[in-house]
């Protein structure tokens, strides 16, 4: 019998939470004796650390157990319109000042049509992705970053059948949340460092799922900052749905964008009317 594995989860700097396998076991010459009575105990101290562990690291993500607002209309409330990309550029390859563009695993083309951000990837073989970001410190856009209290929503939507897309934070790739990649109704996806997982969940602790062919605004709210931990807020058409902590020393937010990723071809996703919320003054 192979060793028995535990899963825990902790923090990685710029990642939410990220799962380490502790493998562990007990042997007796080459066999596993498990009824030893130094096993049992070695076992059942392992057990409870690495619950205790997962109890006290794991993010919060259900809608009801943050003191969030619960709809982006009180978020907005106090703030001030600082920033608005309507993408009305002539028909172009070039995203406009502050922007840039990245992609891996294969080809994705962005182009800006008819006041919408597209981006268009021909083969899935590779599961390619690609990312538009924007730096909010460019004296073009605000001059600054993001604090604590404010916001930013970008509306889009999926035009083939299967493909994710959604909104990345800190132009890193281990900071996105979005749609699932397979086709149909799906969760808000995060992605955690080494899988995707829901983060808006219902009153029963099951996924909230949306459809992704029908156009749809995510909204994320800069809630806290302690220079070690920070805390999101994300909102789905206006309403709460959850939260996700991330290990970030930076006390503000520069740099914000949009993502997609597909394993099928000819994948087509649309962005459109990026708005940015600050405090007035700031």
């Amino acid at each position: 019998m192979g060793a028995q594995v535990v899963t825990i989860q902790t923090d990685l700097p710029g990642n939410f939470m990220r799962r380490i396998d502790f493998p562990f076991g007990c042997r007796y010459g080459d066999t596993m004796n498990l009824k030893s009575p130094f096993c049992l105990f070695f076992r059942a101290v392992i057990s409870f650390s690495a619950v205790a562990i997962i109890l006290w690291v794991a993010p919060r993500a259900t809608a009801d157990e943050s003191s969030a607002p619960t709809n982006s209309a009180a978020v907005k409330s106090g703030l001030k319109l600082t920033y608005t990309e309507n993408f009305n550029s002539p028909k172009t390859k070039n995203l406009g000042v502050g922007w840039t563009r990245a992609s891996h695993y294969g080809e994705v083309n962005e182009k800006i049509l008819r006041h919408r951000l597209y981006f268009v990837i021909p083969s899935g073989h590779d599961i390619p992705w690609g990312s538009a970001t924007l730096d909010l410190t460019n004296t073009a856009i605000l001059g600054h970053g993001l604090h604590p209290g404010d916001y930013f929503e970008v509306t889009m939507r999926r035009e083939s059948p299967e493909g994710s897309m959604g909104v990345e934070l800190f132009d890193s790739d281990q900071l996105r949340v979005g749609s699932d990649i397979v086709s149909g109704e799906s969760a808000l996806m995060a992605w955690n460092g080494t899988t995707w997982v829901p983060i808006s969940f219902d009153k029963q602790g099951l996924p909230l799922k949306f459809d992704w062919n029908e156009p749809h605004t995510i909204g994320v709210r800069f809630d806290s900052s302690d220079g070690q931990r920070a805390n999101f807020n994300y909102y789905l058409d206006g309403k709460y749905v959850g939260s996700c902590p991330v290990t970030r020393v930076e006390p503000v937010l520069d740099k914000i964008g949009v993502y997609t990723q597909t394993k099928t071809a000819n994948a087509r996703f649309e962005f459109y009317d990026l708005k940015v919320y600050a405090a007035p003054g700031s």
